[in-house]
């Protein structure tokens, strides 16, 4: 018998199992095993997440579809929040939450959250049949299931997830295009899925270099990969943990994959590269040069300002078009990661059981194609130079858009950007270790080498190389931290936005007007009387560099404490003139 919300005396370790048989009316079995599974996701007892579910399915008036009633049990758990229920849910959904208030706004804030997912509004475009045979068949792995629900043939059912599979890359790329705010990532935007497509062979040249700087358009070319060539691990991964939002690893590993007849008719070639697994190279293969597309590995990975955050490794989600993973089934492929945190971060959390969206495969046999492609590439160059000179008029992001926020670049950069705008540009001021007063004798650390893959992370203090961090006076006010083992400074791996992780990146105030987005890497250092000090985003300062359960990562300067305060040594103290 199914209990019903807040009857207490009817829940027991054994309830999701007991409720399990006992569907409730007009729900398939499997839909409800589905809500079960899901709910599990939210909440860490058994107990819990059976009256979660229990909740979820009292409130269904007939049939409804899988995707649906799985958006019951994310939007009811939501509501969980604001009552005495909050302790029931996991620990890292609360702080995904929270972070979700403090990006989207304390008013009606999930909605916000899921028309912020482009991947969820382009997969809901799609017409009811497509979208049940493409979640089904590719999502759940369920082909005989779908074929019941679509009234057809398993054959039938998984020839229409294929179409819309097809589909749903082609709809992605529209809603792209329509909601981006970057003339030059609208430009690249075809070509991107033809690239991922595989109809021609090499990367133009502009292409190319657009991809070393724009972290948006290279996430969105290895999300195009998965949803037209990636195997079924991969493409479930991408399709589950993004429409689901959040707690995606947790509902795969409480259903993990069994083949489908898809997979059967899709053959595996020696030219396809299999998916990456942790630890493994992030290189794109024989062809590709080193350091080709660097930050391909942070972005995916991570998600837009995602990261990962061992406490909260309870279940997974994401945001905007990036996975927001977070928790470690036991078959785990790869690692995926959400934004602290989508995907884009309060507090991260890592996903160690996503597989990464495929980065490399053998280019496909030259296609007639290239030869059209390369000359309208040709063609679009005057185009692009206009609508850069135009969009350099604009400020701030265009309402509703998708994408990095806009970063406007004049002919001539402003004083405050510029290296050379101040005499003292490039000094060095001190050179200190990045000692946490939060979480003592832990130091911000970093490796030696250039890696896309060189993450800083805690350690314990060591007074090492690795540990040194040159404080630079890059002008207009701001500093750079240059690492002393790799010569890299510190750099904000996202959009500046609350919860981005940070990378190692060549120094901007190096590069001068030729850097890209130096804002990402200067810091205003504000001093404390208890000797410490704030690494504050210069472009936000509403974020400042911390460090939260292991992880270095912006923190809210209002709320974080001792978390983003650094000891003060005296060099440096003597140096800013105290």
């Amino acid at each position: 018998m199914t209990a019903l919300p807040g009857d207490e005396t009817m829940m027991s370790e054994h309830s999701p199992q007991q409720v399990l048989h006992d569907p409730a009316p007009g729900i398939p079995a499997e839909d409800v095993a589905a809500v079960h599974a899901y709910a599990g996701a939210f909440c860490g007892r058994p107990d819990a997440a059976a009256r979660l579910a229990a909740e979820v399915l009292a409130g269904q008036q007939g049939s409804a579809m899988r995707t649906a009633l799985l958006a019951d049990v994310r939007r009811t758990a939501f509501g969980w929040l604001g009552d005495g229920r909050s302790g029931l849910l996991r620990p890292g959904f609360r702080d995904w939450a929270r972070w979700a208030g403090e990006t989207f706004g304390t008013a009606d804030t999930l909605r916000r959250l899921e028309h912020n997912a482009l991947l969820l509004r382009t997969f809901t475009e799609l017409a009811d049949q497509p979208r049940i045979a493409l979640w089904l068949c590719l999502a759940e792995g369920e082909p005989a299931f779908a074929a019941r629900v679509l009234n057809t043939s398993e054959e039938f059912a998984a020839s229409m997830a294929e179409s819309a599979r097809s589909r749903l890359a082609d709809t992605f790329l529209r809603l792209r295009t329509e909601h981006t705010a970057d003339a030059r990532c609208v430009h690249y935007g075809g070509m991107l899925g033809a690239i991922a497509r595989g109809t021609h062979r090499e990367t133009p040249p502009d292409l190319e270099q657009h991809l070393e700087t724009c972290e948006f358009c290279t996430h969105d070319m290895a999300l195009l990969r998965t949803l037209t060539s990636g195997e079924a691990q991969e493409l479930r991964a991408l399709l589950v943990d993004r429409l689901l939002v959040w707690g995606g690893p947790s509902y795969r590993a409480a259903k993990p994959l069994t083949p489908t007849r898809t997979d059967e008719r899709r053959p595996t070639t020696p030219e396809k590269v299999p998916p990456t697994v942790p630890g493994a190279s992030m290189e794109r293969g024989p062809r590709a040069r080193p350091g080709r597309w660097a930050r391909v590995a942070v972005r995916v990975r991570g998600g837009r300002g995602s990261g990962p955050d061992p406490a909260t490794k309870a279940a997974g989600g994401t945001v905007g078009s990036v996975s927001v993973s977070v928790e470690s089934p036991p078959s785990a492929a790869a690692p995926q990661a959400w934004p602290g945190a989508a995907g884009t971060t309060g507090p991260g959390q890592s996903v160690p059981d996503a597989p990464a969206l495929p980065l490399s495969t053998v280019p496909a046999p030259r296609r007639p194609v290239l030869a059209i492609a390369v000359a309208v590439v040709v063609t679009a160059v005057a185009t692009t130079v206009a609508l850069n000179l135009w969009s350099g008029t604009q400020t701030g992001t265009a309402v509703d858009s998708y994408g990095p926020p806009y970063r406007a670049r004049s002919p001539i950069p402003s004083a405050p950007v510029s290296a050379s705008a101040s005499p003292d540009a490039g000094t060095v001021l001190a050179t200190v270790a990045l000692q946490s007063t939060g979480s003592p004798g832990r130091c911000v650390t970093a490796g030696a080498g250039d890696s896309p893959d060189n993450i800083p992370a805690s350690a314990a203090c060591d007074e090492g190389a690795a540990q040194r961090w040159r404080v630079v006076d890059i002008g207009g006010g701001a500093v750079g931290l240059q690492h002393v083992a790799s010569t890299l400074c510190l750099d904000i791996a996202g959009y500046r936005a609350l919860g981005d992780p940070m990378q190692m990146r060549r120094c901007a105030y190096q590069q001068g007007d030729r850097a890209p987005y130096p804002e990402d890497q200067a810091f205003v250092l504000r001093t404390h009387q208890d000797k410490s000090f704030t690494l504050v985003c210069q472009d936000n300062p509403a974020i400042a560099v911390g460090i939260s359960n292991g992880e270095i990562r912006m923190l809210s300067t209002a709320t974080a404490g001792r978390a983003i305060r650094f000891a003060l040594d005296d060099a440096l103290d003597r140096a800013l003139g105290n």
